[in-house]
């Protein structure tokens, strides 16, 4: 009897632990053992480098003002004031002076650099993990800012961590930082998916966890970040001026090809055509293609779909085509839909949607 009871109050204790380390219902601590790459190449950054160095020795000698401070220097000399800052041996300067040439400089192309909205390029880790939350999920991370990419660069690196919605499995995202599904943390994190709301509670010293806790819609706070897990209707300018939208057909996918005319990239939207024309009958019963063209004008997009006599339905980008469609200017890519609804993918590849359409990828890799 007394084992039993020994056993008993035993099972009691590590029970009453469980329950002491198991979070609230609507809680969710979230280890962030993922991380996400940013691909856009912002791993190169104009300056301005000195070319004429015996006019260069002219102007220092004609400086009136001087201030130095270890590798940054600041000059004035005929009334031109010159700031510049020391890198490997060489002047730098972030905009062009009399005798100086513009130049380009770069850093290893396998970290992970974002371009911020002021166009200086940051370093950053972006730990991540998949998350699901009844029958949702989709990926969550917090973007770390390390510092300056370039450091010769004068501007001030200190930002706030920020929180990144993304589809689930999502590894590679091209990041615009003003983008609806990224917003900048907090002491009031509030944030939308699908029709969920969480408050994010708590970031560790290192990022590698996340406490994020579902909340009621009403909250009187601002979201810092969106994410649509199911498509909407998308408003676009059909190619006769009439303002319309791109509807899904239930039962089949749904691929929207965000392109720009011009370029290498005219090219891709002709083979996309190409290989959905001669898709068989009954594939294309499966998958719907429609193309948005961004940033051409109304009339060059009509211009160039009848001279090819294109196939797939074309629409012109609106004001409001990119309402929560995390939109970002690195054509072409798709936003990709399935027969249900629920959205695959906001950064589709162009090779994604190629070998959809049947490409092997020993023809994909040929053809780069």
């Amino acid at each position: 009897m007394r084992l039993i009871l020994l056993g008993s109050t035993f099972i009691g204790l590590l029970a009453l632990l469980a329950c002491q380390n198991t979070p609230p219902p609507g809680t969710y601590v979230i280890e962030l053992t993922d991380s996400i790459v940013n691909p856009v190449r912002g791993n190169f950054q104009v300056y301005w480098g000195i070319a004429d160095t015996v006019a260069w020795e002219a102007t220092l000698a004609a400086a009136d003002t001087i201030y130095e401070d270890g590798n940054y220097r600041k000059l004035r000399s005929k009334e031109i004031w010159y700031e510049m800052r020391r890198e490997k041996e060489e002047w730098r300067a972030t905009q062009p002076y009399p005798g100086w040439e513009r130049r380009v400089d770069s850093i290893d192309r396998q970290l992970n650099v974002i371009r911020m909205l002021d166009n200086n390029r940051v370093l950053a880790d972006i730990p991540a993990a998949d998350v699901v939350v009844g029958r949702d999920s989709f990926r969550i991370a917090v973007i770390h800012i390390k510092g300056k990419a370039f450091p010769w660069q004068e501007f001030d690196a200190d930002h706030p961590d920020y929180l990144l919605l993304s589809t689930k499995g999502n590894g590679n995202i091209p990041i615009v930082m003003d983008q609806d599904n990224i917003g900048a943390i907090s002491r009031k994190t509030v944030f939308r998916v699908g029709r969920r709301h969480f408050v994010l509670k708590n970031v560790s010293d290192d990022r590698r966890e996340i406490i994020i806790e579902e909340t009621e819609v009403g909250r009187e706070f601002p979201l810092v970040a969106e994410l649509d897990l199911y498509y909407k209707q998308v408003p676009v300018m059909s190619l006769d001026s009439t303002l319309t939208t791109i509807k899904r057909t239930p039962g089949k996918d749904l691929a929207i090809y965000f392109a720009h005319l011009g370029q290498w990239r005219s090219d891709l939207l002709l083979r996309i055509d190409s290989l959905y024309r001669e898709l068989p009958t009954k594939e294309k019963e499966d998958l719907d293609i429609a193309v948005v063209v961004r940033d051409n004008f109304l009339y060059h997009v009509k211009d160039f779909t009848e001279e090819h006599q294109l196939t797939l339905p074309v629409y012109v980008a609106t004001e409001k085509t990119c309402l929560r469609m995390n939109c970002h200017p690195y054509t072409p890519y798709f936003v990709g839909v399935n027969e249900m609804g629920r959205i695959t993918t906001f950064y589709g590849w162009h090779s994604w949607l190629e070998e959809r359409l049947g490409v092997e990828l020993a023809e994909e890799v040929e053809s780069k």
